[in-house]
Formats: C-alpha cells, structure tokens, sequence
C-alpha cells in the first residue's frame, strides 16, 4: 500500500517577510562591499541601506563576522550549481570551449557578486577566523571545478602534458578577467580576450605536432648519371 503524498510546505507571510529583510541585508552587504570595501561595509551602514534598524538586523545577523560569514557562503557558491556552465562532452570540441567559457563568465566570474568575493577575501584576510575557512573551501571547491572542468574536456589528459595545470590557468585568467571589471574595461576589448581563451581550450585539447605521425614522403630514386657518347 503507497504511503500517502506528503503536502508540499507552504511558505507563511511571516517567513516571507523574514526572507525578504534577510535579502535586503545581504544585497546591501554586497553593495556596500563593492563600491567603498570591506572596513566601509559596517552594521550601520549596512541596515541603513537596507532601510532597516540595527537591531533589526542583529536579530538575524547577531554580528558583522556573522553576516560576513553568509557572505562567503553566497560569494563561494560551487560552480556545480551552474548547470549550464559545464557542457556536454559529446559536443564538437570548439562548441564546447564556447559554451563553458561565454556561460562561466555570464553566470560567475563577469557578474557583480564576484567583485563582493574578491572585496571579501581581501577584506577578511585580517579575520584569522574567516579567512582559514575561506582558503579551505577554495582548496575543495577548485578540487571540484578542475575535475568538472577535465570531464567536460577529455582531450586534454589525452593530448596535454599538464592537463592540471593548464586548468588551473583557465581559472586564473577567468578570475584575472574577473577582477579587472573594477576598471573601465571596453566590450570589444573584453570580447577579445574571452574568444582568445576559447581558442587557448581548442588548442590545448588537439593532439600536438610531435604526437602526430609524419606523413611519410616517397623516397626520391638518385639521378642516374647520363651517359657520354663520344664520336670515334
């Protein structure tokens, strides 16, 4: 006999509303951390751009390394929560480095949540407490993303003498891309250098010149030498 369904949870006004204030504090957070950094990003500062009282927001932050935390947890969210970041193995290869590096930009390192982590990590690196575990989780989430990375892109352990550290370059050059959204960076200029990386992908996942059997060429026959008729 099959159990009964269970009723799907109904979210109530009052969790809502708890929603709603927790949302508006951490947005303000995250504006606060990106235009004036993390020493400016105080309680205050931080409820009275939420439109909220202070107390109000220590009841649902007790404190500022408290609400830093959540932080970290939202800024640090694991790129397997982007499903359409990671593309399908089975697709042509040049398809496939399009697809992860226009989307990884799109949904990570180019939107403004990434510039709040970089405020963030720099800002907690005088917090011992947070900062050892932000530099923990990083150590397991890379771990995760470059065996993601090499599955979506098999190629390379195939063809590439450091398939490892070659993906731990195509992140660095998406943070260093990442980061440079700070300045005033065109979007031809911007384009370029993402369609260069797609290219760097392609590349790297070919089989190199070396691993290539020569196409052998037919031996040339030595020239006979022409004999000389002479006239008796």
């Amino acid at each position: 006999m099959e159990s009964p369904a269970q009723p799907a949870r109904t979210r109530t006004p009052q969790s809502e509303r708890i929603e709603a204030t927790q949302r508006k504090i951490i947005e303000s957070a995250q504006r606060l951390l990106r235009e004036e950094g993390f020493k400016s990003a105080t309680l205050q500062k931080i409820a009275r751009g939420a439109n909220v009282s202070l107390g109000a927001l220590q009841h649902h932050f007790e404190s500022r390394d408290a609400l830093m935390e959540h932080l970290v947890d939202e800024a640090m969210a694991p790129l397997s929560d982007h499903g359409g970041v990671w593309p399908d193995p089975a697709l042509p290869l040049r398809e496939r480095a399009e697809a992860f590096v226009l989307q990884a930009w799109k949904h990570i390192f180019g939107s403004p949540r990434y510039l709040t982590a970089w405020s963030l990590y720099f800002g907690c690196k005088s917090t011992p407490s947070i900062f050892s575990g932000i530099d923990a989780r990083r150590a397991s989430e890379d771990g995760k993303f470059f065996s993601m990375f090499l599955a979506a892109f098999p190629e390379l352990e195939k063809h590439h003498p450091h398939p490892k550290g070659f993906t731990a370059s195509v992140f660095s050059t998406l943070r260093g891309l990442g980061v440079f959204e700070l300045f005033d960076v065109s979007s031809t200029e911007k384009h370029d250098e993402l369609q260069a990386l797609i290219e760097t992908i392609v590349r790297a996942c070919l089989p190199s010149p070396a691993n290539v059997p020569a196409v052998k060429s037919k031996a040339r026959q030595p020239r006979q030498p022409r004999k000389v008729v002479t006239l008796d």
